[in-house]
């Protein structure tokens, strides 16, 4: 079997000239044995094993459906997307954050990190600056700066943690 996705007017013109030749299925039956064809010399490459070759088919109700778009939404992802997640989360196969998720954080940790490099930059100059001055007025602002420091590195760290997987998110009782 076979399914492709089209939108409703590329659909509505092949339908046009599908059907002068036997309708949807003995046109794209053709164009297919036609690209074969053409194909036949050319070296053939297998699927790779790690690819997704099975597919489920679920109904859901229309109040089912709104919930899992909040849902999805929420998580920055579409329905298929939460679903898989959820599938798999529950087989315990994989604890991922959704993609979504993941590009949300990412630029936050990558931001956090560059303010932490920043305040050990303030830090070191501070320090060398009282070590040649032998001035303890900035002993103050130091401190500040090592306590931004260590609440940075909390953030980074739970910010990690989010990236390494949500799987509390996931827990539904039984």
């Amino acid at each position: 079997m076979l399914s492709i996705r089209l939108d409703a007017d590329a659909l509505a013109a092949f339908d046009r000239v599908a059907v002068g030749r036997g309708g949807r299925s003995a046109m794209v039956r053709q164009m297919i044995e036609r690209t074969l064809q053409e194909c036949d010399q050319r070296p053939l490459i297998d699927r790779p094993e790690g690819a997704s070759r099975n597919r489920v088919s679920l109904r859901f109700t229309d109040v089912e459906i709104a919930v899992i778009e909040v849902r999805a939404a929420q998580r920055s992802t579409d329905r298929a997307g939460w679903i898989k997640a959820l599938v798999r989360r529950h087989l315990a196969l994989k604890s991922r954050v959704d993609d979504g998720l993941l590009a949300e954080l990412a630029p936050i940790r990558m931001q956090l990190l560059r303010i932490g490099r920043n305040l050990n930059q303030a830090m070191k100059a501070a320090n060398a600056s009282m070590l040649e001055t032998g001035d303890k007025q900035i002993e103050p602002e130091l401190r500040r700066i090592a306590d931004m420091r260590m609440e940075i590195s909390e953030q980074v760290t739970a910010v990690g943690d989010a990236m390494r997987g949500d799987v509390s998110y996931w827990t539904v009782p039984d």
